[in-house]
């Protein structure tokens, strides 16, 4: 909320909060922001209807509202803080709100009943921050945003039943361990994929074949190690840097004859077939 002012009477604090509680929490126009830390910990709320006038969440609002079971948040919403809503261990489905351009870090952290996260038809969500839905481990499908350029590091981290993923054209980054220990069983990554940093998909179990996108320049170490049944890599390019141990050593790569990607496994003893 740097730069921004609220009167007072748009504004739900820690202080005032108790005006508000109750295991069905109606939040009234005009108030705009929510602050840090409000109704955290508050185990009683099983709902919250938020107004269209609610622009701003801040830190740990919503943290540890263990019978919270759904949050339907208005298109307005244009910001949140970290841990807005994580711990809530009966939260089941997330409506994201279109004004919204990041998801905070660790925004949903361990809620292990998440199994409904709507991305709107025209979000403008470009960025989802470190830890942001780690070990949300009943997720199972997603259609992330149009907008979105970079995934941060623990994104998605141990969500192991997350089985698809629909990454979209214009994804730049994947970060350290975004994916990692997931159920992911074919993977599509977009050809503006730039960035693939160490351990992104380690452990994904279910990968048998990956086709990496040729302006790919990075590709950090131990990308899809522990994928126990990948089978082919294939990388038809020369990416400006491989880290080592991208791949377990049962699994093949498929490259071009006297490409770097050959020297490369040549170097680690990995097996290769010529495209």
């Amino acid at each position: 909320m740097s730069g921004t002012y609220y009167r007072s009477s748009r504004v739900i604090s820690k202080n005032n909060a108790r005006n508000y509680l109750s295991s069905n929490v109606k939040i009234p126009a005009p108030i705009e922001y929510i602050a840090s830390e409000a109704f955290q910990k508050k185990t009683k709320i099983s709902s919250v209807c938020f107004p269209d006038t609610l622009k701003n969440i801040g830190a740990r609002t919503f943290q540890g509202c263990t019978l919270l079971k759904e949050v339907l948040l208005p298109t307005q919403v244009e910001n949140m803080g970290s841990n807005v809503f994580s711990q809530c261990n009966s939260l089941k489905k997330v409506i994201l709100p279109q004004a919204l351009s990041s998801i905070p870090r660790a925004a949903f952290q361990e809620n292990r009943k998440l199994g409904c996260v709507i991305f709107p038809h025209d979000s403008q969500i470009s960025r989802i921050r470190s830890e942001a839905f780690s070990q949300c481990t009943s997720l199972e499908s997603l259609q992330l945003s149009s907008a979105l350029t970079l995934i941060e590091d623990r994104a998605f981290y141990r969500c192991k039943n997350l089985r698809s993923v629909d990454f979209p054209e214009g994804l730049k980054r994947i970060g350290k361990e975004a994916f990692y220990f997931c159920a992911i069983e074919e993977l599509h990554l977009p050809q503006s994929l730039e960035f693939l940093d160490e351990s992104a998909f380690f452990k994904c179990m279910n990968l048998t074949y990956v086709c990496l996108p040729t302006n790919i320049h990075y590709i950090g170490k131990w990308v899809f190690h522990g994928c126990n049944r990948m089978k082919y890599l294939e990388i038809r390019h020369d990416p400006d840097f491989i880290g080592p141990w991208i791949i377990n050593r049962a699994c093949t790569i498929r490259c071009y004859k006297g490409s770097k990607v050959d020297e490369y496994c040549k170097e680690f003893d990995f097996k290769v077939e010529y495209l």
